[in-house]
């Protein structure tokens, strides 16, 4: 199984390095270019290369780490762009070997000093190019640079070609987090099945305040419920706090009715309304 996460730093890693290999190579070139004599087109491509790998590691680089750019950095674009740096940096390193190394041969059959010929190598590079020996040395080392930096292009066009052929085999990127956020179970449970104080319900105190509202909106007023006393006892000879002028009893002598004890007399602290001046006794069906 491929670590993602570690090969996606090891290709972010290896841009890194093609960019600063880049600007070495680039120096080295302009050095090349900078000695006495015409500039090879060998060189010039090569020169252009590095330039051209600035915007190619920008996109390689920073368009897949932005959500409005991600779309810019399909899998197949990337091996796309990889393999065409790819090639084109084979071809370059292999452009100037190619071109020194046919300066060296030229030069040695038109140069006539012996004792030059005799020395080789960069020394005839003058007489088959017109170009100084630093050049030739220069090219030398732009080769050696090319070679190496070409092996990081492979090693992050490899890379690339994983993740196409993932993106082909899941149709989704291997860079891409897909995986399910994760819940604690224990942890979330645990709080209901406690009988910790600590880990009392979360939700307790918002639903006590809930049903204290509910019960003053209930009653049209504000306050909460200890603001009423209901602990009053609703037996019939109490009176109760919300008895007075408008009561139920008012055609009775406007008190309510009082329960007798157990041995028929009225309740200790109690005493008996005064009785209207009616008769209210029963008198049988035969009386009606």
């Amino acid at each position: 199984m491929v670590n993602t996460a570690v090969l996606a730093k090891a290709n972010l890693a290896l841009h890194i390095i093609q960019a600063l290999w880049s600007v070495v190579v680039m120096g080295v070139v302009i050095a090349s270019m900078a000695a006495n004599g015409p500039a090879s087109g060998a060189a010039k491509f090569m020169f252009t290369m590095c330039w051209f790998a600035i915007p190619v590691l920008v996109y390689l680089t920073q368009a897949p780490r932005f959500e409005r750019t991600k779309m810019f950095a399909h899998p197949y674009w990337v091996i796309g762009v990889n393999s065409i740096f790819s090639i084109l940096w084979f071809a370059a390193f292999v452009s100037v070997a190619s071109y020194t190394n046919s300066g060296i041969s030229d030069g040695e059959g038109k140069e006539k000093d012996e004792k030059i010929k005799k020395e080789g190598g960069c020394a005839l590079f003058p007489a088959g190019t017109g170009e100084d020996p630093k050049a030739c040395q220069m090219n030398h080392a732009a080769v050696g640079l090319g070679v190496i930096l070409w092996f990081f292009w492979l090693g992050t066009t490899a890379i690339a070609g994983y993740a196409a052929w993932y993106f082909y085999q899941h149709s989704v990127s291997p860079f891409e987090d897909l995986s399910p956020a994760k819940h604690d179970i224990e942890e979330t449970t645990k709080d209901a099945f406690s009988s910790n104080d600590e880990y009392a319900l979360i939700n307790k105190d918002r639903d006590e305040d809930d049903g204290d509202s509910r019960f003053s909106s209930h009653h049209g007023r504000s306050g909460s419920v200890t603001s009423y006393d209901t602990g009053y006892d609703a037996h019939p000879g109490n009176p109760v706090p919300w008895g007075g002028e408008g009561s139920a009893y008012n055609g009775i002598g406007g008190h309510g009715p009082v329960a007798m004890g157990g041995n028929g007399r009225t309740p200790s602290g109690l005493s008996m309304p005064i009785a209207p001046d009616e008769d209210y006794s029963y008198r049988g069906a035969a009386m009606r």
